[in-house]
């Protein structure tokens, strides 16, 4: 392995690099074998220091002449190359000696650990001196071992990067969401306790009573349903039954329970479904609750005397369109309106409605997404593979 450049009289101190615990295993398990093969060692060991101080061996060729002492790894990181131990002045390299080991090169920093390194046990008597080839045996062992370390270590960094940047992801996500529904929870909250601050003076008011009881319930009502759509955010799919949902008549059902207030706003809505039978690999339940979400926010947005169409194709895969007359979707906000609580509307808060409606039909293996439609407006389109 490279090291620092020194000057004379200096110490060279080598900097190993940093490495993946489970990576490392494997390659200092073929860098024994081949080491104790070609110097024909009674044994090659290869151990990891923890930051405890303990002492792991992750592989041994040949008989294992005792177990690294703490502190060998860091003691031989000091050095540039290779180290004969019996040579050696460090305390702990003197012990490792004394235990068999001839020769010993750190090998390179663990990542949460501190250093591995490789030590070697050499034939002949314990008073036989190392072989400078028996040096650059381990130095060139060390430095094949550079790249493919460089290489785990860059992966294993890598992994964690993605890893805290998905956690900060989803606590942005959650720490938005919890904003929301702190403010959607305060406002009824707030009507509740002025109420309550006045009761005591107008508790013979039996006006104020009953208004204050009408208030009361509604705003607790609004709690529960928030809370409720939270909840059905969150909690996992309805499955699939049998051979899934009628397209047509979930179509025709949300139609009709939407006709009334269609009507209030002058909107039209038509549905457009191929008399053979569609299904939607979703539970029935689910399917119409994404086309009455759907259909709720096109029937809002289109303005009077426009349209709102529902239409189910299958060229060659099952496509479902929910279709409106409004201003449509500008294509920087077509991922963002199926973030929770996301609205471009100031005129009141968002909700959760399009959220709960992409899981629905991501969990069943189909996609939600928005475009343009045909003839201005926007088109929610829930697209599923043939069946």
């Amino acid at each position: 392995m490279s090291g620092t450049s020194t000057q004379p009289g200096e110490a060279r101190i080598r900097k190993p690099r940093e490495i993946g615990a489970s990576d490392l295993d494997v390659l200092l398990a073929r860098s024994a074998e081949r080491l104790c093969k070609a110097e024909r060692a009674r044994a090659v060991v290869a151990a990891v220091e923890g930051a405890d101080g303990s002492v792991r061996l992750a592989a041994c060729a040949g008989d294992l002449p005792g177990v690294p002492p703490p502190g060998l790894a860091d003691a031989l990181a000091v050095h540039a190359g290779a180290v004969d131990l019996r040579n050696a002045e460090a305390p702990e390299l003197r012990e490792a000696a004394r235990l068999g080991f001839a020769a010993g090169v750190a090998v390179g920093r663990v990542a949460g650990h501190g250093y591995a390194s490789l030590l070697l046990a050499a034939p002949g008597t314990a008073t036989a001196e190392v072989r400078p080839r028996t040096l650059a045996a381990l130095d060139a062992a060390a430095q094949r071992l550079e790249a493919p370390a460089a290489a785990a270590a860059a992966g294993a960094r890598l992994a964690r990067l993605d890893e805290e940047v998905q956690r900060l992801d989803r606590l942005a996500a959650l720490g938005d969401l919890l904003s929301e529904i702190a403010h959607e929870v305060r406002n009824p909250l707030v009507s509740v306790k002025t109420f309550l601050q006045l009761m005591p003076e107008r508790l013979d008011d039996p006006e104020f009573r009953v208004r204050f009881h009408g208030v009361v319930t509604d705003e607790v009502r609004r709690i529960e349903q928030l809370l409720d759509a939270v909840l059905a955010h969150a909690r996992p799919p309805v499955a699939p039954e049998g051979e899934g949902a009628p397209v047509g008549p979930a179509l025709e059902t949300v139609a009709q329970l939407l006709t009334h207030r269609a009507m209030e706003k002058l909107v039209r809505l038509e549905v457009e479904a191929p008399s053979e039978e569609l299904r939607a690999p979703m539970a029935t339940d689910a399917l119409r609750q994404v086309i009455l979400n759907l259909t709720l926010n096109a029937v809002d947005a289109t303005p009077a005397e426009g349209r709102v169409r529902l239409v189910a194709t299958r060229a060659p895969q099952l496509e479902v369109r929910v279709e409106d007359q409004g201003p449509g979707v500008p294509p920087e906000l077509r991922q963002r309106v199926f973030e929770p609580f996301f609205t471009s509307r100031t005129a009141r808060p968002g909700g959760l409605g399009l959220a709960i409606s992409r899981r629905l039909v991501e969990s069943a293996g189909g996609t939600l997404d928005v475009v343009d439609a045909e003839g201005g407006g926007a088109a929610f389109r829930l697209r599923f593979g043939a069946r």
